[in-house]
């Protein structure tokens, strides 16, 4: 069951997200329990930090448009 929910999304304009950039994200995960957490950002290749998908905002895009985000 998700919490409140579906789909947590931060933008960054960084280049590199840092675990320090993930305090807001983090801490809203904490508290809402989203099924999903993303952050969009300027990094060339998506990664995983932890459960929180780090995507370049790009393939965002893409996955936005083609429903695969929600």
């Amino acid at each position: 069951m998700l919490g409140d929910g579906e789909v947590c999304i931060e933008v960054k304009g960084a280049d590199q997200v840092k675990s320090s950039d993930m305090k807001g994200i983090s801490a809203f995960k904490d508290e809402h329990k989203p099924g999903k957490a993303i952050i969009v950002c300027n990094e060339r290749e998506p990664r995983l930090s932890g459960d929180i998908r780090i995507v370049p905002w790009r393939l965002f895009l893409e996955e936005l448009w083609g429903d695969n985000i929600v």
